[in-house]
């Protein structure tokens, strides 16, 4: 419920500011490579363009910019690309030199399975593309980008800084990121909320961030920073994004969901990494779901260990009427998918329907983490769940094992709800969208000091199972559970 299915228009080429942050400049020759080139700053354009085809028709090689250089792309050479295609193993080394494509002209496209590009110490910026990838666009290769920065470019259907994965005939693509930032991209779409990937965007790719930053990127659509899965809901490979002390921080989805990352029907795993800041209309710091092409037996997995989702806003407006608007939004995590949660925090995120801190709807477990501080600030009953909130949708969208939530040796407290459950709420009792809660259960775990205007400042329950094992429900405002007595264990 939480995606769409991007349309692949066909292109018409062959398919075939961030600062960096930290480490020292690495220049890694491609292996195999054959001697390579330096360019020249007075050669401009015309002479990259000589070095990628020498370096294509050679079998691969090394190109070396001029330091400090900004090579500057006027005129395409193939379709919506300023460089030709690369089809071999090429390695740019950049020095310090940006690459301008103003604001006209994607920079790269590298095509797989041959084709191989590596950039050190390089700046990419204005890069534009009316399809896929305003800076750089790999179709089934190898992309692996050091101490690099990819910023201001657009990208109108996906990818506004880097698109990644299956695009075409091409499978297969890796994309990796090595002490680089993409910032400051956007991908705006064509009106109909089809922008996708700000920063970045992964169709049934493998990337890999490592100390990297993706940053103030914008999406007209869905992934302010980053969205990855099977977003064409077409067959092909399990998408991929792993994050290693990385962020991807203060992105924006005004339209739809992900804020910072959308993932449909993906694997997405965070370690010791950041996603904070970002907005979105749900999901406003993750979005995780099915969404089309995801169906069971491949939901959308999730994992964050020792990772933070903190101070993220999701700013779906509350329902109207017979249910206009969504119910649940969730402003630092929406998950539809199997999530789990290892030494994490969600804390200090908002929202204005149900779900500040976390909505879940599939199956969640969180371990030794903490939901603190988060604040559904809207009014009434639309409003409920400041920590989290768990509904089970299986009635409705035919998923097995629909909210189901397991929280071990874990803590929620100090949210706050303008409806019921401030720390959590265990279903939705509105009037036109009833939603039951699901399978809660609670280990070694504390859920204190949170509020809830309507009731339930621990936990709300709508006629579901909830199990206290060795856990505590105390000083929540007005009450600990509600109703009373529907919780074994739990005494106002």
């Amino acid at each position: 419920m939480w995606g769409y299915a991007m349309t692949a228009k066909r292109r018409g080429v062959r398919l075939i500011a961030g600062s960096v942050l930290v480490g020292a400049a690495l220049v890694v020759p491609a292996a195999g490579a054959a001697p390579g080139a330096s360019v020249s700053c007075g050669s401009g354009q015309a002479g990259l363009v000589a070095a990628i085809n020498a370096a294509n028709g050679g079998g691969g090689g090394t190109i070396t910019l001029a330091s400090g250089c900004t090579y500057t792309l006027t005129s395409p050479d193939n379709g919506e690309n300023g460089l030709p295609v690369i089809t071999t193993r090429i390695a740019v080394n950049g020095n310090g030199a940006i690459i301008d494509g103003s604001n006209a002209l994607r920079i790269f496209e590298v095509d797989g399975p041959s084709g191989k590009l590596s950039a050190q110490q390089l700046t990419l910026t204005h890069g534009s593309a009316g399809d896929f990838g305003g800076a750089v666009l790999n179709a089934g290769g190898t992309v692996t980008l050091t101490n690099t920065v990819v910023t201001d470019n657009a990208a109108t259907i996906a990818g506004g800084g880097i698109a990644s994965g299956t695009f075409g005939p091409n499978t297969g693509a890796t994309l990796t990121l090595n002490n680089s930032s993409v910032t400051g991209n956007n991908s705006p779409g064509t009106g109909n909320f089809d922008g996708a990937g700000g920063g970045i965007v992964n169709n049934q790719g493998v990337v890999t961030l490592n100390r990297s930053a993706v940053t103030g990127n914008d999406a007209g659509g869905q992934g302010g920073g980053i969205a990855t899965g099977n977003l064409t809901g077409g067959p092909g490979p399990l998408a991929s994004l792993t994050l290693n002390k990385s962020q991807v921080n203060g992105n924006s989805a005004p339209n739809l969901g992900g804020g910072g990352i959308q993932n449909l029907a993906g694997v997405v795993t965070l370690n010791s990494s950041e996603v904070n800041g970002n907005t979105a209309l749900n999901g406003g710091g993750i979005s995780s779901g099915n969404g089309q092409g995801g169906a069971p037996p491949n939901p959308a997995q999730l994992v964050l260990n020792k990772s933070q989702v903190n101070g993220n806003t999701s700013t779906a407006p509350p329902p109207a009427g017979q249910g206009q608007g969504p119910p649940i939004a969730g402003g630092g995590i929406a998950n539809g998918g199997n999530a789990v949660l290892n030494m994490t925090q969600v804390d200090g995120n908002n929202s204005t329907t149900s779900g500040a801190g976390i909505v879940n709807h599939g199956s969640m477990t969180l371990n030794h983490s903490e939901v603190n501080g988060n604040t559904a600030a809207g009014h009434g009953g639309v409003a409920s769940g400041g920590g989290i909130i768990n509904v089970d949708l299986s009635a409705q969208t035919g998923a097995v094992g629909s909210g189901v939530l397991t929280i071990n040796h874990s803590q929620i407290e100090d949210n706050r709800a303008g409806g019921f459950g401030g720390g959590i709420a265990n279903g939705l009792p509105l009037p036109q969208q009833p939603m039951p809660g699901g399978a809660l259960t609670l280990n070694h775990s504390q859920v204190t000091a949170n509020a809830a205007a309507l009731g339930g400042g621990g936990i709300f329950n709508i006629n579901a199972p909830v199990t206290l094992s060795h856990s505590g429900v105390t000083a929540n405002n007005p009450d600990n559970c509600e109703p009373t007595g529907s919780i074994s264990g739990c005494t106002n």
